[in-house]
């Protein structure tokens, strides 16, 4: 006789509660042992390569700038010295000195200073005419009539302008735009007289004509040194003051003038080769005679604390021996130097 068994409900929970059993103590403190050592080794990686990622922004951040600073102040060298197809011609200037577009032409094509505070920086000044220049259609009967021109449209009211025929050159302020007709009228603040040294015949140029400050002063962010450029100053701007920014992050600028020994007194019948570099105070410097500038910026990263260690540095390259620098910060650093030909003046 088959016996049938029936279980018991107290014995199946028993059975059940067997396959049921849960972590015990050491297991899991073991496992969150291995899990904060997980996350603090994720928090090492994404630390190490949120700093890799800063210090890689701000070196190209810091290349960049420096190229840029480079390249503006390269553009205003390469034409300083110009005025017109023979840039030894005489040059009268009418402009008024208190005008916003005044130009020291009897200054010379290129001029500086020395270690201005607060940075203890160099600063520079080219003058210049500047592009292809606007052809002179027809003849001035007199040295008061207006100047035509075959096309007017770089050129601007209030702009200073040179007129050059390769004889001689006229340095004034246009003081109203006709058409293709610039009149030179005087007052206090344009033109010192409304004739022009000679009347000028139709195949002479118009130009723009400019002087260009660049300097090292507080940025918008007075925390951030920059590169400063400013344009046609009257006798009350600065540099410093009143300059446009550039760059930022620029934090000093030396300079060197090479000077052809060579030339004559007023810069001619040399080689076109500089004899020496010094700067610009030098007692005896022939500023006629410098015919290249050697410079040499010292750029800084905007954001401070990309290295971990104080990092030395020499500036400028050309100190004999080197005078190594070590700041109190952790701001990225990078000299550039390079050494640029004034065209204008060598050869």
């Amino acid at each position: 006789m088959n016996r049938v068994y029936k279980q018991l409900p107290f014995q199946s929970a028993r059975e059940s509660l067997r396959h049921q059993r849960g972590v015990t103590l050491v297991e899991l403190m073991v496992a969150l042992a291995l899990g904060l050592l997980i996350t603090v080794a994720m928090l090492k990686v994404y630390v190490d390569a949120s700093r890799m990622y800063r210090f890689n922004e701000g070196l190209a951040r810091v290349q960049e700038n420096g190229r840029f600073a480079l390249e503006f102040i390269r553009r205003d060298a390469r034409v300083a010295g110009f005025w017109g197809c023979y840039s030894n011609a005489p040059l009268t200037n009418q402009i008024s000195t208190t005008s916003s577009a005044w130009v020291d032409v009897a200054a010379g094509h290129i001029a500086g200073t020395n270690d201005d505070p607060p940075y203890d920086s160099d600063s520079i000044t080219f003058r210049s005419a500047t592009g292809s220049g606007a052809l002179v259609t027809a003849d001035m009967s007199e040295a008061g009539d207006n100047v035509t021109v075959d096309s007017a449209s770089n050129l601007k009211i209030d702009m200073a302008v040179l007129i050059s025929d390769c004889d001689n050159g006229d340095i004034f302020q246009v003081t109203s735009i006709s058409g293709k007709s610039l009149a030179h009228t005087a007052s206090g603040s344009t033109n010192t007289s409304a004739n022009l040294s000679k009347a000028y015949a139709s195949g002479s140029r118009v130009y723009q004509a400019q002087q260009t400050t660049f300097c090292i002063a507080d940025g918008a962010d007075p925390a951030q040194p920059s590169l400063r450029r400013l344009t046609n100053p009257t006798s009350s701007q600065s540099c410093a003051s009143n300059g446009d920014e550039l760059i930022e992050g620029v934090e000093n600028m030396q300079i060197l003038y090479g000077e052809d020994t060579d030339a004559d007194s007023e810069g001619a019948n040399g080689d076109g080769t500089a004899n020496r570099y010094v700067a610009i105070d030098t007692a005896d410097l022939n500023p006629d005679r410098i015919v290249s500038v050697r410079l040499s910026l010292l750029v800084r990263s905007i954001n401070d604390n990309l290295t971990t260690d104080l990092s030395p540095y020499t500036f400028p390259s050309w100190v004999n021996p080197p005078t190594l620098t070590t700041p109190t910060d952790r701001h990225l650093r990078k000299v550039f130097t390079t050494t640029i030909t004034l065209r204008n003046k060598a050869g």
